[in-house]
């Protein structure tokens, strides 16, 4: 059980081991799906009311942008935000697979090893410290920690979603529509979709999808997250970019930030990125009880590790 105030940070790398593309590779991926106009994908944005001028005028000006990611340009490119999330929920529903997350022979599945230190009795599961801040659009994580907690106790749906629910899962750039378990889904979307060229799942799934501009003062999710960290104890960054406009979005390059430890992996960052990011300071917590403030500047920890191997291996990324 995780009794210590925790909250992980979810970038595009936590969700590569599971099959999905990295940020560079989505983009890539979108490109060549929509390189062929007599496809089905196609004809699928034409079902959803775009016109073929304006599928290829995406595709062209995303190829040639420069960006590393779509959201990324479609923060630049307001004028592609509805083609673009049709793009992005096109191209990742496919990789919504549950075979692929209970990969037996899958040697570093850090969704398991995250269930095992989360496992306890039903009732205690609720009473883990944890939350998740995710900027990926897939719905993997849930739907393995979902899975997992039916499937070990047998209960049902609904008590597996109250139990879940507890645990807060908030995606910031939104996600590929409301899994069905959810009690409050708007547009559910289910996980394993027999047909992913479907045109009602696709449109609901864009639906859900949040392109993200400068002025985040209201954005409810973002929010929620900001609360979530100042909360929190123990930050885990994992598989993310350290992009610095993300970052400076959740309010952890505030220079009063205070918490106990930021820590997280670095794994094939660049070299001048991860030197960057070492030289963040925050403010670490030592004793916060009046009139005994204590506090002193720390920097975050960061390893050259896998996701899996940070939090199995390295004895600064334990989770208990």
């Amino acid at each position: 059980m995780i009794k210590v105030p925790t909250v992980l940070i979810l970038g595009a790398g936590a969700s590569i081991p599971y099959g999905f593309p990295s940020g560079k590779k989505l983009v890539e991926k979108i490109c060549n799906m929509l390189e062929d106009d007599s496809n089905n994908i196609y004809r699928l944005f034409l079902m959803l009311g775009f016109s073929e001028r304006i599928v290829r005028n995406f595709r062209e000006t995303l190829a040639h942008s420069g960006q590393s990611s779509v959201d990324a340009f479609l923060e630049h490119r307001k004028d592609f935000v509805d083609v673009g999330k049709v793009a992005i929920a096109t191209a990742l529903l496919p990789f919504e697979k549950t075979k692929k997350l209970f990969d037996l022979g899958m040697d570093e599945n850090w969704y398991q090893y995250l269930f095992s230190i989360l496992n306890t009795s039903f009732q205690e599961f609720g009473e883990n410290d944890l939350s998740i801040i995710t900027f990926n659009y897939d719905r993997s994580v849930e739907h393995y920690l979902f899975t997992s907690l039916r499937n070990t106790h047998g209960k049902s749906d609904k008590e597996c979603a109250e139990k879940l629910n507890l645990i807060p899962i908030i995606h910031v750039h939104g996600k590929l529509g409301d899994l069905e378990w959810k009690p409050e889904h708007r547009w559910p979307v289910q996980y394993d979709l027999s047909d992913p060229l479907d045109a009602d799942m696709v449109g609901r799934a864009s639906k859900s999808i949040k392109i993200i501009y400068e002025d985040i003062a209201e954005d409810n999710e973002f929010k929620q997250a900001r609360q979530l960290l100042t909360k929190a104890a123990r930050i885990y960054i994992l598989g993310f970019g350290f992009n610095m406009t993300n970052l400076k979005r959740l309010g952890l390059l505030d220079s009063d930030f205070r918490t106990v430890e930021i820590q997280g992996t670095a794994y094939n960052l660049p070299a001048q990125l991860f030197t960057e990011i070492k030289q963040i300071k925050y403010v670490e917590s030592i004793e916060d009880t009046p009139p005994q403030k204590k506090y002193r500047e720390k920097w975050f920890g960061l390893y050259e590790q896998t996701v899996y191997d940070f939090l199995y291996k390295n004895p600064n990324g334990y989770l208990d």
